[in-house]
């Protein structure tokens, strides 16, 4: 049955890709992110790519499970840690420093990670309820993302990453648009920093 994991998302994600309508919304340094509409949700989903010449998928996968240094490259995290290793999977508690008037959000995740020959896969979901509402904190009922990673031929390593949440409570319009142009950017441009 393993055998057959890896070919599913990797057929997915290529399928889910080629119907999604694509727009780029920001570039920088050999960045790209691109936003597309998302039926039946106020907000965008976005995906940010790059390749790169250096780095390494295990040192990729280190950076992605280590929660508790989440805030030195993901814009407006203010902290991280495990709750859960289970099977391969781990469950995650972040919290979010928001704007003023904005409140603070946190978020719990779990991310399955799926690592073949020189590619890693990582599919990231919300749990909500794993963990009791936590006093001064808007708790984000639902995100999914992704990271593909993959190491070529000549060495270099292509990187992109998807997301699609919907943080709750009232976000000012201009909140919104940062959080699926500059974010985006911001999060990929920290994650390549570290992999050096």
């Amino acid at each position: 049955m393993k055998k057959f994991i890896v070919p599913f998302f990797v057929i997915f994600f290529l399928f889910s890709f080629s119907n999604d309508n694509w727009k780029e919304v920001n570039s920088e340094n050999g960045i790209i992110v691109y936003n597309t509409e998302v039926s039946g949700s106020k907000f965008k989903k976005s995906m940010a790519e790059t390749t790169i010449h250096f780095g390494s998928i295990e040192k990729a996968e280190k950076i992605l499970k280590d929660a508790s240094n989440y805030k030195s490259w993901q814009p407006n995290c203010d902290s991280g840690k495990i709750l859960s290793k289970k099977d391969g999977k781990l469950i995650f508690y972040l919290t979010f420093n928001a704007p003023w008037p904005v409140s603070d959000r946190d978020l719990i995740l779990e991310s399955i990670y799926i690592k073949s020959n020189n590619k890693l896969h990582v599919k990231t979901t919300c749990k909500p309820n794993y963990l009791n509402m936590q006093k001064n904190y808007v708790r984000i009922r639902y995100s999914e993302s992704s990271w593909d990673i993959e190491k070529k031929e000549d060495g270099s390593l292509s990187i992109r990453t998807t997301s699609h949440s919907n943080p709750g409570g009232n976000i000012p319009s201009w909140l919104t648009a940062s959080t699926v142009e500059v974010i985006p950017l911001e999060t990929l441009q920290g994650f390549v920093k570290l992999l050096k």
